[in-house]
């Protein structure tokens, strides 16, 4: 059996090294040198990056030039005459710098990366990737941000941000103006940002930390989490997953399934507050200055107040049924789940 094996082995070993061989070659990287071009711009000059059918990382920041600084680079795995098969054209105008990366054929097989520096007194008015991630930094101006497969991280910048990204995570950190998000596949993170923010995913947890502003939460599958926001909450919904949400100014409207919510109020705005949890249980801790009418419900589980003082209920009160008021009363707490415990709490008393 051994004896007939081993010419087999090898007769295998002639077939199969030349298709390795073949394959590495395929593989090795190529790309050409940094192509550095600078534009002046007057004050307030709209800049566009469209690279909409092609890949690539793309980097733009500001710095404190009067001028911009574009460098890009082709790369390709397919060999050096790939490269010739892409070209980045740039025009300009009054208040306009467009910059565009083109394929000059249907197939080419070549990317595009780009690192950008604007004067602080440009505005990013666009930056569109096929598939690649995205870097933005200290820039200003409302923005939109679009690529396929790729991450973005934005840092800093001043204006209105929408950003889309087909898969892939988006990170903002100390931006001001507020943002539409929207991605899949991946988280969504805003930290220390001042503004609204509109947040939508798909499979994927959103984290919200050391914000100002009033947050639309949604995804379908992933952890909702927000901490400390000066701001209401007017939305949290998400599917199968945990919601937490702790040092709010106010909350308005919370939906999961399948899991927990832990809830922390300061005030009740004129909307009121709703938690609907589909079998999962519910933690709410409630300011002890808070004024309001409440209403708690489970259908299957109990009601548990903790040193809740302050709290008047009314006489159609059953178990699994609390109405009541909260102080001088108010607008409405509402809270319900399917199949759970709901617990009350004074915020005092929030781990």
């Amino acid at each position: 059996m051994i004896a007939r094996v081993a010419p087999l082995l090898a007769i295998l070993g002639i077939l199969v090294v030349p298709l390795c061989f073949s394959c590495g070659t395929l593989g090795l990287e190529e790309s050409d040198f940094p192509h550095t071009e600078n534009y002046s711009v007057s004050q307030n000059t709209a800049v566009t990056l469209l690279n909409s059918n092609i890949n690539g990382s793309i980097s733009v920041e500001s710095w404190g030039k009067d001028y911009v600084e574009l460098t890009w680079t082709r790369r390709t795995t397919w060999g050096k005459a790939e490269l010739e098969k892409a070209e980045v054209k740039v025009t300009q105008a009054p208040g306009r710098l467009d910059i565009e990366g083109k394929l000059l054929t249907k197939d080419a097989k070549v990317s595009l990366d780009y690192e950008i520096k604007l004067p602080r007194n440009a505005l990013l008015a666009e930056v569109t990737s096929a598939d690649g991630k995205i870097r933005i930094a200290g820039t200003s101006g409302d923005t939109i941000v679009t690529t396929g497969l790729g991450n973005i991280l934005v840092q800093n910048t001043a204006g209105y941000l929408d950003i889309t990204a087909e898969k892939g995570k988006i990170h903002l950190e100390g931006t001001t103006g507020g943002a539409k998000l929207t991605t899949a596949d991946d988280v969504i993170e805003v930290v220390s940002a001042d503004g609204n923010i509109n947040a939508t995913n798909s499979n994927g947890g959103i984290t919200i930390s050391d914000c100002k502003g009033n947050m639309t939460l949604q995804t379908s599958h992933g952890g909702i989490h927000v901490n400390h926001l000066q701001g209401s909450v007017l939305l949290a919904r998400t599917r199968s997953a945990p919601i937490t949400i702790k040092g709010v100014t106010a909350v308005e409207v919370v939906e999961t399934s399948d899991d927990d919510v832990k809830a922390e109020i300061s005030i009740v705005g004129i909307n009121g507050t709703s938690i609907k949890v589909t079998k999962g249980s519910i933690d709410l801790y409630l300011s002890s200055s808070i004024n309001a009418a409440i209403e708690l419900r489970t259908f299957s589980g109990d009601i548990a107040t903790h040193s809740f003082w302050g709290m008047t209920t009314t006489d159609d009160t059953t178990e699994g049924h609390l109405k009541g008021t909260i102080g001088a009363g108010g607008n409405k707490i509402y809270v319900e789940t399917s199949k759970g415990n709901i617990d009350l709490f004074r915020s005092e008393d929030s781990p």
